[in-house]
């Protein structure tokens, strides 16, 4: 029978993993926001680039948090 891992077996990892999950989510959806804000101010048109950024970002995070749940071994 093969023996877990105890590097994988840390309580700690889980903690860190779930941490970086959320940074990563706000920071994504912020930098989403604030490019959308930048792009409302330059080409005009009120919210609609500001929901396009936040949804972009959101995307953004969806898709970096797979790949860093992949690469950690989670998947």
């Amino acid at each position: 029978m093969k023996q877990p891992d105890p590097k994988k077996d840390n309580p700690w990892r889980a903690v860190a993993l779930t941490s970086a999950i959320g940074i990563d989510l706000a920071v994504c959806v912020g930098a989403g926001y604030w490019i959308g804000e930048l792009f409302s101010g330059f080409m005009g048109g009120g919210q609609m680039w500001v929901l396009g950024g936040v949804m972009l970002g959101f995307a953004a995070a969806v898709a970096s948090i797979y790949l860093l749940i992949k690469f950690t071994g989670g998947l």
